[in-house]
Order: C-alpha cells, then sequence, then structure tokens
C-alpha cells in the first residue's frame, strides 16, 4: 500500500493533522522519547499554557 492509497483510505477531513504528525515524528526521526521530550518541552512554552488541562489526582464523589 502506497502513501497515496493511504490517503484515499482516509477520507475524513483529518489528513492535515496527520501531516502534522508526520512532520514532528520526522524532526525526532521518529524516535517517541525525542517526540515526548519536545512536547513536554511545548507544554512549558507561555504561548501553549493555557491549552494544557490538568487533570485532579483525587476523584471526587459525584453530588445529586
Amino acid at each position: 500500500m502506497t502513501i497515496q492509497d493511504q490517503h484515499q483510505d482516509n477520507e475524513d477531513g483529518l489528513e492535515w493533522l496527520r501531516d502534522i504528525r508526520r512532520k514532528m515524528s520526522a524532526e525526532c526521526n521518529h524516535d517517541p522519547h525525542l517526540l515526548i521530550e519536545k512536547l513536554r518541552a511545548m507544554e512549558k512554552l507561555p504561548q501553549y499554557a493555557h491549552r494544557i488541562v490538568r487533570v485532579r489526582k483525587v476523584l471526587e464523589p459525584v453530588k445529586p
């Protein structure tokens, strides 16, 4: 299967996202550890700080 075949199989409108992910992975030589380090470093940048959602470690019961 070629890349063009894969592109035709994925006609869900998310090819732009796949292209971004491919580019980021290529920048890290397709090493998942380097990619995670890069993403964690980006989280600390002020222009991305508002996009980070922190989850509470302790779950609270639902109030009726």
